[in-house]
């Protein structure tokens, strides 16, 4: 039997196809890795409304099963009746990127656990486009302030690819220095808390459930997805995975397209 007891996995670009849907050996993988008594932790930048429909298709439902949102800011059961690690940004590091967003002429907004907030009056299509995606309502506010008794987990800047690189290369120390800076998909960058990660949300859970780290895999493909490979006993990177991911990765699977997820569960796991 396998010596895995958590599985954390990336949704996009790893759990689903370019297609966006759950391919059915992958669905029929997960299921039997549940029945096993395993956890299977969807491990995603989403905030928890936005990946419920994807929990409620693998069965990971109630109080004894978990998910890792907002990139690892929060861990918590999948009902979200408890939090077990949550990490957030205090307003005064907001402000200082909204006002570096405003420079750059980019779109940026703040997310809580159930909304987003943004200061910008014309909304950028990637951000509509993420939005709805994820499920998430949003408040256009008219200053920082009136965020000041939300609890910021993350601060996304939408843009167009080649835009947000140039974005991404000009953020100030200043900023750098206080947060976390990763690239979720080729429109979203991200800013978070330093304590908040991927790896963190998935060591603090193998933790809060007694298991050695040794024993828990990672599935991922993107930048977001480097801190769970690398401290996950086993990283498994995605064959559509960027370089940086491979590199560091134990093992490599199959593409989205081609149900490396589900390939991953039935050699490692199942």
């Amino acid at each position: 039997m396998s010596e895995i007891k958590i599985v954390s996995i990336d949704i996009d670009g790893t759990l689903i196809n370019d297609e966006r849907q759950i391919p059915l050996d992958v669905k029929s993988a997960v299921q039997q890795v549940l029945a096993q008594d395993v956890k299977v932790v969807i491990t995603t930048g989403r905030p928890l409304p936005g990946v419920r429909n994807i929990l409620d298709e693998l069965g990971i439902v109630g109080s004894e099963q978990y998910v890792i949102t907002h990139n690892g800011g929060l861990m918590q059961t999948a009902d979200g009746s408890q939090i077990l690690f949550h990490a957030a940004l205090d307003l005064a590091e907001y402000k200082e990127l909204n006002t570096f967003m405003r420079e750059q002429k980019t779109y940026i907004q703040a997310e809580d656990q159930f909304a987003a907030y943004t200061t910008n009056r014309l909304i950028h299509r990637w951000a509509s486009f993420e939005n709805s995606l994820v499920n998430l309502p949003l408040h256009i506010v008219n200053n920082d302030n009136e965020l000041e008794h939300v609890e910021i987990i993350k601060g996304i800047a939408n843009a167009e690819s080649d835009d947000l690189d140039n974005v991404q290369a000009n953020v100030p120390t200043s900023i750098s220095d206080k947060m976390s800076v990763i690239r979720s998909t080729a429109n979203n960058l991200e800013f978070i808390n330093k304590d908040a990660s991927k790896g963190n949300a998935l060591e603090a859970l193998a933790k809060a459930l007694n298991v050695d780290i040794k024993n828990t895999m990672a599935i991922g493909d993107q930048e977001n997805d480097y801190s769970m490979i690398e401290r996950a006993g086993l990283g498994v990177a995605m064959g559509n995975a960027i370089e940086k991911i491979k590199t560091i990765a134990d093992i490599e699977t199959a593409t989205n397209n081609d149900s490396g997820v589900a390939r991953a569960l039935e050699e490692y796991v199942l």
